[in-house]
């Protein structure tokens, strides 16, 4: 069996990830001068983007502990590398707090005083409370990330199974305190851009297109990797099909909680609640509600219903990109009619944040695959992970 290769960075690649940052970053700050009511929205999306894809990383592998999964042991070093973008996710994410007067409503007391119902959660929604509450969230997500990822990384120099035991506690403890936190902040986040609005499911919904999100960043870097022969022959069409069938269960997922939201508000008629929709639902911003259902459900769908798609890595890689464009719309909907009331827009203030994200990401996760073996070697799971190639 061809042993994996450490996983080295294409110079090119590297500077062209490294420019599109800069060109991002320079344009966040000319936005701060020259159009903070645009940038500040867009900030949000990229960095909750980009949070979210370090999220989905442990996520993905807090699963695979404790739920004793050894099939994705063998690449398991791609959802971990993911994690790497947490900090700077963070650091996005507490910046916002200097955009939160151009980005929330119930941040100006004069809007808050004439209106009852921000008079009512005034004690849950103003800015030093909102402010502790993104503090709290990642005191909870980024140590014990560190841990598992810790853990993990030891059994590559010393084969010593406490480092899974205490790995399937953390992931247990993490899966918990995630379920709690990360429904809290989606609704602080996103939500309460529209304090008037709510939904009960907002939370539920949020996960199911960060989790779907991330996955489509497994597959297209495995499938990269693949490709460049990184990883021998560990990679087999098994795990491949694998991720397929985890990309088709939760686009399904997705849509079947975008549906049951759109369904119990449109049938109760709350005007309340309606407005929501109605308000994406007229001029452009149908297109955009269409394609939000097409690149994140229909074509996933349709692409990959048969077994045999599920197994074509070219087919497959398409399709994961489809639905990290998909997950941007989806976001972009969520986020930015309030601020575009009557129809979507797009320049450089929307292009620039976004890019300078998904490049960020990418480089982030390919430099931290660089510094570290590509296959967990001592894991016990290892053998049960490429048992498929014996």
């Amino acid at each position: 069996m061809k042993e994996p290769i450490v996983f080295q960075l294409n110079v090119k690649t590297t500077r062209w990830l490294e420019i599109t940052v800069a060109v991002g970053i320079g344009v966040f700050i000319a936005g701060l001068f020259f159009n903070p009511s645009r940038i500040w929205p867009n900030m949000l999306l990229a960095s909750y983007y980009l949070l979210g894809l370090g999220l989905a990383g442990i996520l993905f592998v807090a699963l695979m502990y404790v739920s004793n999964a050894g099939w994705s042991t063998v690449f398991r070093r791609i959802p971990e590398a993911l994690t790497s973008v947490l900090p700077i996710g963070a650091l996005l994410m507490l910046l916002l707090i200097f955009g939160v007067t151009s980005l929330y409503a119930w941040s100006h007391d004069a809007v808050v005083q004439n209106d009852p119902i921000l008079v009512h959660k005034s004690l849950f929604l103003n800015i030093p409370f909102f402010a502790i509450r993104i503090v709290l969230y990642f005191i909870v997500w980024i140590p014990l990330t560190f841990a598992i990822i810790r853990n993990s990384r030891k059994q590559d120099t010393e084969y010593n199974l406490k480092f899974t035991a205490q790995n399937v506690r953390y992931s247990a403890i993490f899966l918990v305190a995630f379920g709690l936190t990360f429904w809290l902040a989606s609704m602080d986040w996103i939500m309460t851009l529209e304090p008037h609005w709510f939904s009960t499911i907002f939370g539920i919904y949020n996960f199911a297109g960060l989790f779907l999100n991330g996955l489509a960043a497994i597959t297209i870097i495995v499938i990269m990797l693949r490709r460049r022969g990184a990883f021998g022959n560990f990679i087999s069409e098994d795990h491949i099909h694998d991720l397929g069938k985890l990309l088709f269960a939760f686009s399904t997922f997705w849509m079947y909680i975008w549906f049951s939201q759109y369904m119990l508000i449109w049938y109760s008629n709350l005007p309340e609640e309606v407005t929501y929709f109605i308000h994406r639902e007229n001029s452009s911003w149908l297109t955009f509600s269409v394609l939000n259902v097409g690149f994140n459900w229909i074509i996933p769908f349709i692409t990959l219903i048969a077994a045999t798609a599920k197994r074509k890595e070219g087919l497959l890689l398409k399709v994961a990109i489809i639905i990290m464009i998909g997950h941007w719309i989806d976001l972009y909907w969520m986020i930015l009619p309030p601020f575009m009331k009557d129809a979507p827009q797009f320049s450089i203030w929307e292009i620039g944040p976004i890019a300078a994200a998904v490049a960020g990401f990418f480089l982030m996760t390919f430099r931290t695959l660089a510094k570290h073996k590509l296959v967990p070697i001592n894991d016990p799971f290892l053998v049960e992970s490429i048992h498929v190639l014996e």
